[in-house]
């Protein structure tokens, strides 16, 4: 049956992944997050959508991550200081996935989400012993949290190299490089814990073509364009991955229980409601402006 629905809608996924990995790759993010839950609204099961997903993930960042090398924008000690914490703790978020709720999962990354928006705006730099220090907690978290919820958990890497660079041609461009890392784990762990997916082979081979060409698009528009234009992209991305987890979050009404849903929905409104916040005080001070703006 997997397979009959592969066929029927091979096109439209492929196009689809295309358009959103050119859309991502410009801010050196996987469009997994995005393309997954699309992938089983056009009839994938979830753990075909998750596979795929983190496989067009792979083919989008390596080439995107060559294509920034090539240019000299990764710093590879710098990644490592992210991507190593980052891929032992993956298997362990993995585990994890199946023991505890996946509503309390969505609320922690949304949470993510907004604090990655914040500093975007505004970013602050931090410089040694302590960069490394935070660098590498934040790297074993997206390794985590990549791993609990079968994603790259890239905008946590986006946190990570916004306190380290100004530059959001290098945020990117080290996000990317970092992303292709933790989704490697993540497809082979899940890879490993998980009983095979049969997939239909042209769909397999469509998406990763898809993402594949998706990258290179995406990392040519991002070394043409204004270092802001990225910026503003990234931006966008991190909001629309924030509405999409905020929809999984009210949608699982019925799903769990009605304590834990208002729990989940409450303290996501708390974390916009501060960020919200935040964005008041910054302005009223008026001084750091939202290099962004």
């Amino acid at each position: 049956m997997e397979k009959t629905v592969e066929a029927k809608t091979m096109i439209g996924i492929a196009i689809l992944t295309y358009i959103l990995a050119s859309l991502f790759a410009i801010a050196g993010m996987g469009a997994a997050g995005v393309l997954i839950p699309n992938y089983i609204t056009l009839g994938l099961s979830v753990h075909a959508a998750m596979f795929l997903g983190l496989g067009q993930n792979t083919a989008e960042l390596t080439v995107a991550t060559a294509m920034n090398s090539r240019r000299g924008l990764v710093e590879w000690r710098k990644v490592a200081m992210i991507l190593l914490p980052a891929i032992f703790l993956v298997p362990v978020g993995a585990y994890i996935n199946l023991k505890i709720p996946r509503v309390l999962v969505l609320v922690a990354f949304d949470l993510f989400l907004l604090f990655a928006l914040y500093r975007m705006l505004f970013p602050r730099n931090i410089k040694g012993e302590r960069a490394e220090v935070t660098t590498a907690a934040l790297g074993a978290l997206e390794g985590f949290i990549a791993g609990l919820i079968g994603m790259d958990a890239a905008p946590i890497a986006l946190i990570a190299f916004a306190y380290l660079f100004d530059n959001p041609k290098k945020i990117s461009a080290n996000t990317a490089a970092t992303a292709l890392g933790v989704s490697t784990a993540a497809l082979l762990s899940y890879y490993i814990m998980l009983p095979s997916v049969p997939i239909a082979t042209g769909t397999l081979i469509g998406v990763v073509t898809a993402g594949f060409l998706g990258g290179i698009t995406g990392v040519f528009l991002m070394h043409r364009v204004k270092p802001n234009y990225v910026r503003y992209t990234i931006l966008a991305i991190l909001g629309l991955a924030f509405i999409e987890v905020l929809t999984k979050i009210v949608a699982s009404a019925g799903q769990v229980s009605g304590g834990l849903y208002a729990l989940s929905v409450g303290t996501v409104a708390l974390g916009a409601l501060a960020f919200l916040l935040a964005l008041v005080v910054k302005s009223l001070r008026g001084g750091t402006k939202a290099h962004a703006l």
